[in-house]
């Protein structure tokens, strides 16, 4: 069964689908493996993963981390988190992670904070020579 499911998995990723669509097929090689293929169960599994009320909240915040972006409080946010810890040596990551944290204390929504980070310290930190996947995984982790 293991075999099964790693071939499965492995040779689909292989073509280049999303990974979603990767592990459906890993589903699909499985039921057949086992017998117990059935179309219902696929599209109610589905539309179970579709239907997920924390998928709405994200969305949601990212929307409301627009206008926080256009009236300009990520940018208030970083200067507060600069003021606290950009003296240091190697200050910008910690004023991103001060930022992150403060602004985690406002929205409680990981990737509307991501959102509203990365459009402010991205740049910054291309600016101050730091490398861009560094960078970017600073913010995403």
């Amino acid at each position: 069964m293991i075999a099964v499911l790693l071939e499965s998995l492995c040779g689909a990723l292989a073509i280049g689908p999303p990974v979603a669509f990767a592990l459906i097929v890993c589903g699909l090689a499985l039921m057949l493996r086992l017998g117990i293929f059935d179309a219902q169960i696929v599209a109610a599994r589905l539309i179970e993963g579709a239907d997920n009320v924390q998928l709405l909240a994200v969305s949601s915040f990212m929307l409301a981390e627009e206008p926080m972006n256009a009236g300009g409080l990520s940018r208030r946010i970083v200067a507060f988190a600069t003021s606290l810890v950009g003296h240091v040596n190697g200050g910008l990551p910690c004023v991103a992670i001060m930022a992150a944290i403060i602004l985690a204390l406002l929205s409680r929504s990981a990737a509307a904070d991501t959102a509203a980070l990365a459009s402010v310290l991205i740049p910054m930190m291309r600016q101050a020579a730091y490398p861009l996947p560094k960078s970017a995984g600073l913010i995403a982790a």
